[in-house]
């Protein structure tokens, strides 16, 4: 298999077996593979942008300081979206793990119950279920098998959160069983928060 092709094939893999149970090695693949890009990227930016990443930090924190920090994580999980919420980890250095955290970690989950509740009001128009379509079928099938632990299970992994949330709405998943699940945001930020930080530190 050419490397074009594998890396097609790892963008396009299923997250299920053809039992229709999770395929850990899959989501575990693609997180390594989540990881490893970010410290990359991390990496790079430090090592040969410091200057300016240092320059766009700080315009970060006198620009938009915490509600800018709050509104990137709640718009990237509320609307699907090709950005993910790490993203803007490496333009935080100006703020405390704690205070960063504790922004992105609340931003992130109520742009879930906002993607829910897109789901559950407007799910019926075409234009959603286009939106949703290229996951859809495994979205449903993720809620389908493991009901509100599916929405855990996408807060905590490389499995796309806004989505997972969207056609929980779409489904109909109880709401109050949905606000519980997106509290799994906060372990994931924090995991994968020291998780590129080390990584970073050690390969910088």
């Amino acid at each position: 298999m050419s490397a074009a092709k594998r890396k097609v094939h790892l963008f396009k893999e299923s997250y299920f077996t053809s039992e229709g149970n999770l395929d850990w090695k899959v989501v575990l693949r693609k997180g390594l593979v989540f990881i490893l890009f970010f410290i990359a990227l991390f990496t790079v930016l430090f090592i040969f942008l410091e200057p300016q990443t240092e320059s766009i930090a700080q315009y970060v924190s006198d620009h938009s300081g915490a509600p800018g920090l709050f509104l990137f994580a709640f718009l990237v999980d509320m609307f699907i979206v090709p950005l993910t919420v790490d993203m803007i980890f490496p333009f935080a250095i100006e703020y405390s793990p704690v205070v960063f955290l504790s922004l992105i970690s609340a931003g992130s989950m109520l742009g879930g119950i906002g993607g829910y509740w897109i789901g559950r009001l407007l799910g019926h128009l075409k234009i959603i279920q286009q939106i949703t379509g290229g996951f859809s079928e495994e979205g449903r099938r993720l809620i389908s098998r493991y009901g509100e632990w599916g929405i855990v299970l996408a807060a905590l992994t490389p499995i796309p959160f806004s989505t997972v949330c969207w056609i929980s709405g779409m489904v109909k998943v109880r709401f109050l069983y949905v606000v519980f699940a997106t509290f799994a945001r906060i372990p994931r930020m924090i995991l994968y928060y020291f998780t590129l930080m080390a990584g970073f530190t050690l390969f910088r």
